[in-house]
């Protein structure tokens, strides 16, 4: 079966980890009903497949600052220090992709400035 589509605002934490490997996995969402069979094992009644919950699982999205979710067993896990590095990379560039230009840039020479008249009448008396 075909991953389902994440909303845009949901983050996997394997796919921005580079976790998911060359295939698509199903990444269970709001649609899906998940059923605890014991331990911390899981089971998604849409597509049958198990899921083993822990730091390694491939369901988790980033929750907040610190910590991620597992979608399948509503399990809280605090993020890695190398997750928490990833993350703050991530929303680094996002806000500069959304952040408009800046035209304070005080060392951009400025392209409609002009030469004082007076000092191009200066110039051409020199001249004459």
């Amino acid at each position: 079966m075909a991953a389902a589509a994440a909303p845009a605002n949901v983050i996997y934490l394997s796919t921005i980890l580079g976790c998911d490997g060359p295939s698509t996995v199903h990444k269970c969402d709001w649609k899906c009903q998940n059923e605890h069979v014991c331990g911390n094992m899981y089971r998604c009644k849409l597509t049958g497949i198990t899921h083993i919950c822990d730091m390694n699982c491939n369901q988790r999205i980033l929750y907040d600052n610190n910590s991620s979710l597992c979608r399948a067993s509503g399990q809280v896990f605090p993020l890695s220090q190398a997750e928490e590095q990833v993350i703050r990379g991530i929303r680094r560039k996002l806000d500069a992709d959304n952040s408009p230009p800046s035209d304070s840039c005080g060392f951009k020479r400025r392209r409609d400035a002009q030469t004082p008249p007076a000092a191009a009448k200066l110039g051409m008396a020199a001249l004459i």
